[in-house]
């Protein structure tokens, strides 16, 4: 099993490519849509937390990508673990009716966590987990940038063979009376 990159060294990674592709800070920070400030700090090791959608838009403008990790076998979440993801990303409810659902709880990590929570998730859930969480994802648990990236850095599709994000059925919801 891989270890897991820390974020200093996706930094280092982003510079190296970055200066090979002959970009500036400033140039690849506008394109990613963050401050040439983040990208420095990020690139020097002085960012500790970045979400997952600004570091997936610096990686895809250099043409690299972001792979989870795969824990070993028999191991899952703990409930520790799972609690304290539910109290920084499930913020509308307390985080003790969050646990009674950890899919969901997994899933808004895998949607819009940091990637030191995703990193620590994936190494504790494993592959299976996260490929469980997304075969049996309900509507509204996905944006659609995440759902395509987990079903490709999952290898459970190619690119460009998605499968449609799900959604709400037009008469799940009663017609206002």
């Amino acid at each position: 099993m891989g270890r897991a990159m820390e974020l200093s060294e996706i930094g280092n990674r982003i510079r190296s490519e970055r200066r090979r592709k002959g970009l500036t800070q400033a140039r690849l920070a506008e394109a990613a849509g963050l401050s040439r400030a983040t990208l420095n700090g990020l690139e020097m090791g002085a960012v500790r937390e970045l979400g997952f959608r600004k570091i997936d838009a610096i990686l895809g403008i250099l043409g690299l990508e972001l792979a989870p990790t795969r824990a070993r076998k028999g191991t899952g979440p703990s409930p520790i673990l799972i609690k304290r993801m539910a109290q920084r990303y499930i913020w509308w409810q307390p985080p003790e009716v969050s646990v009674a659902d950890p899919q969901r709880v997994i899933a808004q990590v895998m949607d819009v966590g940091t990637l030191e929570d995703i990193q620590a998730l994936a190494e504790a859930v494993g592959r299976n987990t996260l490929t469980g969480v997304l075969k049996h994802a309900r509507p509204g648990w996905f944006r659609p940038r995440s759902w395509a990236f987990w079903h490709i850095a999952l290898e459970l599709t190619p690119a460009g063979r998605t499968p449609p994000i799900p959604s709400r059925r037009p008469d799940a919801l009663p017609d206002p009376a």
